[in-house]
């Protein structure tokens, strides 16, 4: 049985669907989509006939309404003539939509083996938009994603459809050290421009999430999942039972609370003071030695131990030796 999606691996895939069987004049079987999208078919029928059909602009009348028809297996998407009229953005209005685009655009494989590698209607689009924007609008959402090869990427994707099980070798940056895992996949996500997955470690017994680009191998078995409720919405979510530290950090490293969950902010104008879990030593180590004179630690968890900043300097000079 296929595992149902959550609502943003729906969304993600809808914003990709759409566009993609509005281009066919004829229509595209149901089968097809499902194989080609990965989309579960009840909730793909369940997608385009109650939230697709809905989908247009006040005041809501036939015309500025997107048309679906779900008819002898097949679907057909007209859009609403609300479409055709020339959208008004502004530059930030754009660039958001670029954005957001591409990341959708990241996500699918939009061509079938077999078929030739045309660019799809959304590439179409968003090069269309980013022309008309400028060189500015570039720049500003110029995001690169994470490295996550393709056939990584099919791999998982395969197995979260499937419903099975996968072995990793995965290299953990908190604990430098490189291990295999048999994981239970559940959902595949982007956060601060990376990929991840997340799902149930039977080496760690419980929810972990994974980087995708310190992946070295991921392949799929014939084992079934055993926990559906694996996913998570970040790519760290602190708990109670994880160890803190408090540090004073100068106004450059303001970079540090915008990019890392903390658990309190104290900020006077001339530095901060700011309190955040620790998934584990190394990764703090990593962070202080990254930070330099710009943190100091003014309390940490015993289980830390001392001299953070020099222990990681101490391993990496012993690697170069």
């Amino acid at each position: 049985m296929n595992p149902r999606l959550n609502a943003r691996d729906r969304l993600a895939r809808l914003l990709s669907v759409i566009p993609w069987v509005a281009d066919q004049p004829d229509g595209v079987p149901i089968d097809h989509i499902v194989a080609r999208f990965a989309y579960p078919r009840r909730q793909l029928l369940a997608d385009l006939q109650e939230v697709v059909f809905f989908v247009g602009v006040y005041p809501f009348t036939p015309d500025s309404l997107i048309e679906v028809d779900v008819s002898d297996d097949h679907v057909s998407i007209r859009y609403a003539d609300w479409f055709s009229q020339p959208l008004r953005l502004s530059l930030e209005d754009g660039a958001r939509l670029l954005t957001a685009g591409r990341s959708v655009l990241a996500m699918t494989d939009t061509a079938d083996e077999g078929e030739s590698k045309a660019p799809s209607p959304l590439l179409r689009a968003l090069t269309k938009l980013g022309t008309a924007l400028g060189d500015g609008a570039e720049r500003a959402v110029d995001i690169r994603l994470g490295a996550a090869p393709a056939d990584t990427l099919g791999v998982l994707r395969g197995a979260i459809e499937r419903g099975v099980q996968v072995e990793l070798e995965y290299y953990s940056y908190g604990r430098d050290e490189l291990s295999t895992r048999r994981v239970e996949p559940a959902r595949i996500f982007s956060d601060q421009g990376n990929w991840y997955l997340s799902g149930w470690c039977h080496r760690a017994e419980g929810v972990r999430v994974f980087r995708l680009d310190r992946l070295r191998a991921a392949v799929a078995t014939d084992i079934p999942v055993e926990h559906n409720d694996a996913s998570v919405d970040g790519a760290f979510t602190p708990s109670s039972n994880d160890p803190r530290v408090t540090l004073q950090l100068s106004t450059t490293a303001r970079w540090v609370v915008e990019q890392y969950p903390v658990d309190s902010i104290d900020d006077d104008g001339e530095k901060l003071i700011v309190t955040m879990a620790v998934s584990a030593r190394a990764w703090l180590e990593r962070l202080l030695l990254r930070l330099g004179p710009e943190a100091t630690v003014l309390k940490a968890d015993p289980s830390l131990g001392t001299q953070l900043a020099s222990s990681a300097a101490d391993r990496i000079l012993a690697r170069y030796a």
